[in-house]
């Protein structure tokens, strides 16, 4: 069964294992177990993730946990900026459970969130040598606003941004209704 809830404290290790896990590849590697053993301590390069709450609760945003028979399998956040947008990050699936549905009831769930939240857009980022998240966020209606690329990368980030209204218009809309 696959759940999805706001993060309580206790989720932390297993959040910061679950962000270490790889982001590019294959999307099912047997060799990740699940559960996911806790990390000890929080990602260095994510210092995010070792306050979620003063992060993204505080400020106003939401941080999401997936739960799948129980485990936690996936996370994602959003903290709001500039007026009435909300930036989204840490968005991780489990590389054994992808292609299950895991990141589209996470993003709806934040979208619907965020619409409850009063927020009218939500942006993001995501890098070109991630091509399935990239598919993803198309998909699921974030239109590519720009792309940035520095010496020393070997990558280029893309950066995408999806109106809030389209969200609340299509739950509003009822084909039953004539």
């Amino acid at each position: 069964m696959l759940t999805v809830r706001r993060f309580r404290d206790t989720d932390a290790g297993v959040l910061w294992a679950l962000n270490a896990l790889p982001n590019i590849g294959e999307t099912a590697d047997p060799a990740v177990p699940i559960p996911l053993p806790a990390a000890a301590e929080a990602p260095a390069n994510f210092p995010d993730l070792a306050d979620i709450e003063g992060t993204f609760l505080a400020t106003g945003g939401e941080f999401l946990v997936v739960e799948l028979d129980g485990h936690v399998v996936g996370m994602g956040g959003y903290r709001p900026d500039a007026g009435e947008r909300a930036e989204v990050l840490r968005v991780r699936v489990h590389p054994a459970t992808r292609r299950r549905g895991i990141g589209r009831a996470l993003m709806a769930e934040l979208e619907r969130r965020a619409t409850a939240d009063g927020l009218r857009s939500m942006h993001l980022d995501t890098a070109t040598n991630q091509p399935a998240a990239m598919a993803f966020y198309q998909d699921l209606g974030y239109r590519e606003v720009g792309r940035e690329h520095q010496p020393g990368w070997t990558w280029t980030l893309v950066y995408y941004v999806k109106s809030l209204s389209d969200v609340t218009a299509a739950r509003q809309w009822n084909p039953g209704s004539g």
